[in-house]
């Protein structure tokens, strides 16, 4: 028979402290944890330093304007992450088969798949499952990929150039980069337009922080042209309402098309320049998934392995 387990007694509210660091390494600032918690600063300031002095380590570097991660302080919080995951995981494991069918599922991505891809998935897999509860986040894959390792969200979806150590990723869909022009457009001559036409004309591009501008500019890059760049919008929407009114052009998803965009614009498929972009779904390795979470990962891909 093997040893009694002895566990060490922890003094104060542990888990309050570790709650309260938690919030604050998310947020780089006191003040901002206590908001987002619902708490003062001086609680929260007095978590912190209780955690620090419990076990003897600084957490913070308190140098800068902003607090910013001892090495100490960043092995904290993954180890603070394990630990509240595995209490969800306790609770979802003796709350019995309802919780299969109620709960909240919290998904990072980018603003284009929450508007083109997920809406008919999510309203057909609550048809099913009533009583479960999204959280739809949007924004650029360095935002996606932060929620994800914090557990601020359940997974992430993006396309990704590469994955780190501590990610699983599993392909959902696969799209073509297409070009959008103005209907009879004045900016090409040839019916499939080449590389150099397309940097000749005013494009609309978007945002740094999306997965498809780094890659539309490293083509022209690769290929010595330099693109006339007329102004940035972050919205597919928006851009092909620009384009549809002549002021210039575009390159986007072919998932975020829709049966009437042709009614309105030329689109070019650009296979020749770009190969299709892969999009998957993006947790972290060993991350608890409640039962709801994983219902809808199978309602989205049925042979996914969790």
């Amino acid at each position: 028979m093997g040893g009694v387990i002895m566990i060490d007694e922890m003094g104060g509210d542990f888990f309050q402290w570790l709650r309260g660091f938690f919030y604050v390494a998310k947020r780089g600032s006191v003040t901002l944890a206590a908001m987002e918690m619902g708490r003062n600063q001086p609680t929260v300031s007095h978590q912190v330093k209780c955690l620090e002095n419990e076990f003897g380590i600084k957490l913070f570097d308190r140098s800068g304007g902003r607090m910013e991660l001892t090495p100490e302080g960043r092995l904290m919080l993954e180890k603070a992450i394990s630990i509240f995951e595995i209490i969800k995981e306790m609770r979802d494991q003796t709350g019995g088969d309802l919780l299969q069918r109620s709960g909240d599922v919290s998904i990072c991505t980018t603003h284009a798949v929450i508007h083109y891809f997920l809406p008919s998935y999510v309203v057909n897999f609550r048809k099913q499952y009533r009583d479960v509860h999204f959280e739809l986040r949007g924004g650029g894959v360095d935002m996606i990929m932060q929620k994800v390792e914090s557990a601020e969200a359940d997974f992430g979806i993006a396309s990704l150039n590469s994955l780190p150590d501590n990610f699983a990723y599993y392909e959902l869909f696969e799209t073509r980069p297409v070009l959008i022009a103005p209907k009879g457009s004045r900016f090409f001559k040839k019916a499939v337009p080449s590389l150099e036409e397309i940097s000749k004309a005013p494009f609309i591009i978007f945002p740094e922080s999306s997965t498809i501008t780094p890659l539309i500019k490293e083509t022209f890059k690769s290929n010595n042209l330099e693109m006339n760049i007329l102004f940035m919008l972050n919205n597919y929407e928006t851009v092909k309402e620009f384009v549809a009114l002549g002021t210039g052009i575009s390159i986007l998803d072919e998932y975020a098309l829709n049966g009437k965009d042709d009614e309105k614009m030329d689109i070019y498929p650009l296979d020749s320049f770009f190969k299709p972009r892969k999009y998957g779904l993006l947790m972290r390795k060993k991350k608890y998934l409640s039962p709801c979470v994983k219902a809808f990962l199978r309602f989205l891909r049925p042979e996914v392995v969790l």
